[in-house]
């Protein structure tokens, strides 16, 4: 009873600390190298908020948000990912075939899972511009120079994908790991990625999903609601 309560607490504290993370990367100065590399993140958090803001950068939100976005992501992005391999994850991105659309790559955690043997192209949809460097870096490592494009925009731009050739049904496969939550209208992101499939073709969505035990889904559904809504500068995530 004591290690479920103590686990319990944990599994309530934890998400306030990534919320907290979310709330004072667009702010802080700290180099992004050493928040991914180096930094604890419960000592992000302290530094964070203890460094000078930096108020000026709120006069452009957009790119405000586009770079607390990528270093809140290069910080807990690897954490994700090893999660993830206790998962179905890497079988499911495995299975990509063909001409394959990506959305939301950030920094390239999936790359590494692809079966490159099956890939003809892959787009990654990212339109956080100050990931794309470490997106680069993940599609030279990984040895996907020539088949990977990074197209730089959203799902909902459709002249940019027309650029790209991607128009309804030209793609085999369409991958969306840990995205659907950030996305404001998600039915609606279905239905068009739906539309960008070839006959056959596949959607592979890994979600987060409400927890089974009520306690828990109550506090998530209530209390998280009430921390994340006012404390989403960034726009980073969605509160349901």
């Amino acid at each position: 009873m004591g290690l479920e309560l103590k686990n319990r607490a944990v599994s309530y504290v934890e998400p306030i600390l990534f919320v907290t993370h979310g709330v004072y990367c667009p702010f802080e100065r700290i180099p992004t190298r050493l928040i991914a590399k180096t930094t604890p993140d419960w000592l992000f958090v302290l530094v964070s908020v203890a460094v000078t803001m930096n108020f000026h950068a709120l006069s452009n939100l957009s790119a405000l948000k586009d770079r607390a976005f990528a270093k809140f992501w290069l910080a807990w992005g690897p954490g994700f990912t090893t999660m993830e391999n206790e998962s179905a994850v890497p079988a499911l991105v495995a299975s990509a075939y063909g001409v394959v659309v990506e959305i939301g790559p950030g920094s390239g955690n999936q790359l590494p899972r692809m079966d490159i043997s099956k890939l003809e192209k892959v787009y990654g949809i990212e339109p956080v511009i100050s990931l794309h460097a470490a997106l680069r870096l993940s599609i030279k490592e990984n040895k996907l120079n020539d088949i990977y494009h990074i197209v730089p925009g959203s799902i909902e731009d459709e002249t940019v994908l027309e650029k790209f050739g991607i128009t309804p049904g030209t793609v085999d496969t369409i991958i969306s790991i840990q995205v659907l939550c950030s996305v404001p209208h998600p039915q609606e992101t279905i239905r068009r990625l739906y539309q960008l499939l070839k006959p056959g073709g596949q959607l592979i969505i890994y979600e987060h999903i409400q927890n089974e035990d009520m306690v828990t889904k109550q506090v998530q559904s209530k209390l998280f609601y009430f921390l994340v809504e006012p404390a989403n500068p960034a726009g980073l995530w969605r509160a349901d």
